[in-house]
């Protein structure tokens, strides 16, 4: 593949990655409609969706925590920044397949029939594309700590795992499914934070 390939490539990518997240945020129901009826596997999911938002966020933190404590006659401490950066990856990157896991377990014991083939891309649908919403509210609360109120925001998620679980079968009753989205939403934004907690006691700063 050319270089020039490779640029439209990877432009399109990006255009896809953010017409996505906006309509995620604008239009969630149709979105979700669209999300639905892709055959997509989970990889696709993480490559071209997921790993570029944590990939950013991790970046985001180790610069943000270099120009945050840079000391004038200390000059740059790299190594504290690398680990924050680690935590907030691993919190990320694992809280979100621990819920993912637990998803794909629930899922059938709250369902009386399930629309799709496919359980394990389903559970990381719902999953993935739901916690679009932590890490936009979180970049922005890194770029600008003083913001750490719009955290708020993240309660948005429960309504795009509202949304999400629409058309994905017919739920025993509609507490369940209530139900089902109260704990989808609440693992994908605490479980980070808790995996955070640990790696940073593990690990020691």
């Amino acid at each position: 593949m050319s270089t020039s390939q490779k640029q439209e490539s990877m432009a399109e990518k990006y255009k896809l990655l953010f017409s996505r997240t906006r309509n995620l945020i604008v239009s969630p129901k149709s979105e979700w409609s669209s999300i639905h009826a892709e055959k997509s596997d989970l990889n696709s999911i993480l490559g071209n969706y997921i790993l570029p938002y944590i990939g950013v966020l991790t970046l985001l933190t180790f610069v943000g925590y270099i120009t945050s404590h840079q000391g004038y006659d200390q000059g740059y401490d790299f190594a504290p920044a690398l680990k924050y950066a680690l935590a907030d990856f691993t919190a990320l990157f694992g809280g979100l397949y621990i819920t993912y896991f637990i998803t794909l377990n629930i899922l059938p014991k709250f369902t009386v029939k399930i629309n799709a083939s496919d359980l394990k891309s389903l559970s990381f649908k719902i999953c993935a594309y739901s916690s679009i919403v932590l890490y936009l509210v979180k970049m922005v609360v890194t770029l600008v700590p003083q913001a750490s109120y719009l955290l708020a925001l993240t309660i948005y998620t429960g309504y795009i795992v509202w949304l999400g679980t629409k058309e994905i079968g017919e739920f025993e009753s509609k507490d369940l499914r209530v139900v089902f989205t109260i704990i989808v939403s609440a693992l994908l934004l605490f479980i980070p934070y808790f995996i955070s907690n640990l790696f940073i006691r593990f690990v020691g700063f």
